[in-house]
């Protein structure tokens, strides 16, 4: 049998001079094409090497390049596997190939969901990937920003008891550990939802959202928070609210903009100009999940 070298799929499909009717016909062009994609996956981390060499640059992660690639392959995705198979079988090529580049670890929440948090966590970053606990999300925050090629599994906006984890984000510098994608990547795929955070900056894809957290006085409340954000250009819902701990006359508020904004939008610059308004910062964006309905037939 001729293993396959170099050739398109879609070649390899033109090849065939006509469709296999016998069970040892089958098989055995089922073995050529098992050979095709083995080639292809070993050809595919032959470029990924020289990755690093062409961009002149430190590798790093790259949510956004990733979700592009998914997409395309939803967009043009059918027969009988079902997509997140597929989702399933390109993340783990994915975390094969940063691991080829970069050192790569994550860092999960430990107690009573931990496990729930490790299949979602296992199924995003693949199957060999280096995982450790941290006993909360401030921790996980520190593990992110202290260790190189780190990234961390967060909840969805609210921790433990009720407590906002977002506002460790604040105060992690232009270069620290930031919201960088939504998991899981599909859309209304399981009732559990977490975020990804890393030391990363978020990248457009055509298809995204951005969250932006404000720390205002106590004279200026949400409704006029609101407003001003309205008023210098932003579509935002506002999504979450944090007290300032030890009883300070502070708050903070938590709006999520259906649109990529870049952190030296002039728009952020109006509203952080205003009266009361104490801090302004993007703590990140992701691209929108895949949405199975919309991309397949």
């Amino acid at each position: 049998m001729d293993r396959y070298e170099g050739e398109s799929i879609a070649k390899l499909r033109k090849n065939m001079t006509e469709t296999p009717t016998s069970l040892k016909e089958l098989r055995t062009e089922i073995d050529r094409l098992d050979g095709a994609i083995h080639d292809l996956l070993r050809e595919r981390a032959a470029l990924v090497g020289g990755l690093v060499t062409a961009k002149g640059e430190a590798p790093s992660l790259r949510p956004a390049r990733e979700m592009e690639i998914l997409r395309g392959l939803a967009a043009n995705h059918d027969g009988a596997i079902p997509f997140p198979v597929i989702l399933h079988i390109w993340r783990e090529i994915m975390a094969a190939s940063l691991s080829l580049q970069m050192p790569f670890s994550v860092v999960l929440p430990s107690g009573d969901d931990g496990t729930a948090y490790w299949d979602m966590a296992r199924f995003h970053f693949g199957s060999t990937t280096i995982f450790n606990t941290a006993i909360s999300v401030g921790q996980i925050v520190q593990d992110v920003a202290e260790t190189a090629g780190a990234v961390g599994v967060v909840p969805d906006i609210l921790f433990e008891d009720d407590t906002p984890w977002w506002p460790y984000l604040i105060g992690a510098g232009t270069r620290g550990p930031r919201i960088a994608a939504r998991l899981p990547l599909i859309a209304d795929q399981g009732s559990l939802k977490a975020y990804m955070i890393a030391c990363v900056a978020q990248r457009p894809t055509g298809d995204d959202v951005s969250l932006i957290a404000a720390v205002v006085g106590a004279d200026m409340g949400r409704t006029k928070l609101a407003s001003l954000i309205k008023g210098a250009g932003f579509k935002a819902e506002l999504i979450s609210v944090a007290d300032e701990s030890g009883g300070g006359d502070r708050r903070g508020y938590l709006f999520e903009v259906h649109n990529f904004v870049a952190e030296d939008d002039a728009r952020l610059a109006v509203v952080a100009k205003a009266e009361g308004v104490f801090q302004l910062k993007v703590i990140g964006g992701y691209a929108a999940p895949i949405s199975l309905s919309s991309s397949t037939s």
